[in-house]
């Protein structure tokens, strides 16, 4: 056995094995600037392609969640979901006598709303607030989760 077949990988040799491109580490915005502009001049590509390049992703400059902000989430996310169960509940348990088939189709395209109403406004707030301050995000779900109580369920209507 060769020394230099002792250090390769098994197959590594193998026209049809390929390596898969390493990860970079997140930049902030400022550090992107920077390489950006850290190149030999404008219009002027070394063909590098390394950390050098003046491609990068606008996925690296964005911050990761804090741990709290998660753990935040979570508890939100449980008691959007504790709403939806409590809704479904108290509709289960209503009874509701309709005068006219309008109002029977009324009755049950509320009943719909209030099911869904709880998971749609965690959602719409998660896909909204992409953007800003895990604050706003926190603010938005605690407004929705005042609003969005089960009152029949909590006062056992």
């Amino acid at each position: 056995m060769d020394d230099e077949e002792a250090l390769t990988w098994a197959g590594g040799r193998d026209p049809s094995h390929y390596e898969t491109p390493e990860a970079k580490p997140p930049r902030s915005s400022k550090q992107s600037r920077k390489v950006a502009g850290a190149g030999a001049g404008p219009g002027i590509d070394d063909g590098a392609g390394g950390p050098e390049s003046s491609d990068v992703d606008e996925d690296d400059a964005r911050p990761a969640t804090s741990s709290a902000v998660l753990v935040s989430l979570g508890i939100l996310g449980g008691i959007y979901l504790l709403y939806t169960v409590g809704w479904f509940v108290s509709w289960q348990r209503f009874t509701y006598v309709a005068a006219s088939p309008l109002d029977e189709i009324a009755f049950s395209v509320q009943q719909a709303l209030s099911l869904v109403a709880a998971p749609l406004w965690f959602i719409v707030v998660l896909v909204l607030t992409r953007d800003r301050k895990p604050t706003a995000r926190l603010v938005w779900l605690l407004v929705g989760a005042l609003v969005l109580v089960p009152w029949p369920f909590t006062l056992g209507v």
